[in-house]
């Protein structure tokens, strides 16, 4: 899994997708709450249906949530591959 979103060309831009690569799918949102990537009124981030969400304040924080979540899921993903091997 390598989640990805863009930062705003056009820093109009309030909404950015989050995309999972590896399988195409948009699997989230985060909302700018200032202009483009000012983020003073900070940014809201909502991944996976709202099972991975938060406010932060800054976009660099925003950045570092979100590799976080990316961390998370591919170390679940990788145990539960060594389990099923184990188990077979």
């Amino acid at each position: 899994m390598r989640l990805r979103f863009k930062r705003p060309d056009d820093f109009r831009s309030r909404c950015l997708p989050v995309q999972d690569e590896d399988t195409g799918k948009e699997v989230g949102t985060i909302r700018l709450g200032g202009t483009g990537v000012d983020s003073s009124d900070g940014i809201d981030i909502w991944l996976f249906d709202g099972k991975y969400q938060t406010h932060v304040n800054g976009y660099d924080t925003a950045v570092g949530f979100v590799l976080g979540v990316e961390s998370v899921l591919n170390h679940r993903e990788d145990l539960q591959f060594q389990f099923a091997s184990i188990a077979a």
